[in-house]
């Protein structure tokens, strides 16, 4: 989970993200109620259409009563169809909070790996661009600190993380839960595996 000592880059993430969000719930929303409206309007309509087809003569009185099942109706409507939107935003509400948690989460968990990955070099002594993860990878691969499925899932990983960022079509929660669960691990291994190296020097001292 995403602590307190959240950082500023991360942060923005997260807001950019629960930005995104929020604009498309409000445009689905949007349109939800001119869907419904749409037909509404509809309906009325044609049933002025079929009243004036049966050439019906309505006095004043039956003017007023069909204003009023009209007004009536239409009240019931809206009244059903605005209890419908405050359950459908309460709803979005709690999918997108956890939504926004579990992106969070695989957000720190990448950066958690970064700083690792990075540490983890220096101490080796292998030099390696600190801005390019591709580089920390390839690395961290080649010293054995990390397995060739670590390598594809950190691929997977980083894919995932910047649809994420950079707002691209939405991922399953599950799945998102799923790779941050798995960027913890790998990261937990690297600062417990030997490098290679290091490994084959206790080799050649015995």
């Amino acid at each position: 989970m995403v602590t307190a000592g959240t950082s500023p880059t991360l942060s923005y993430e997260l807001f950019q993200l629960k930005q995104r969000r929020a604009d498309v719930h409000r445009m689905r929303l949007a349109f939800q109620l001119y869907a419904v409206g749409g037909a509404l309007v509809g309906l009325v309509a044609l049933a002025l259409y079929f009243l004036r087809q049966l050439r019906v003569t309505l006095t004043t009185a039956d003017v007023a009563i069909l204003v009023t099942a009209g007004v009536g109706l239409a009240t019931s409507v809206l009244s059903v169809l605005y209890l419908a939107v405050v359950r459908m935003r309460a709803r979005a509400s709690i999918c997108n909070d956890n939504y926004v948690v579990a992106a969070a989460d695989l957000l720190a968990e990448w950066m958690r790996f970064e700083t690792g990955g990075r540490g983890r070099l220096q101490q080796a002594h292998v030099e390696f661009n600190p801005a390019s993860v591709r580089d920390i990878v390839g690395h961290l691969y080649r010293l054995e600190l990390i397995s060739q499925d670590d390598r594809d899932t950190l691929g997977a990983a980083l894919r995932l993380r910047n649809e994420l960022v950079h707002g691209r079509s939405p991922a399953d929660r599950r799945r998102i839960e799923n790779m941050a669960s798995m960027v913890r691990d790998i990261t937990r291994r690297i600062q417990c595996v030997t490098p290679a190296c290091q490994r084959e020097q206790g080799t050649s001292v015995h």
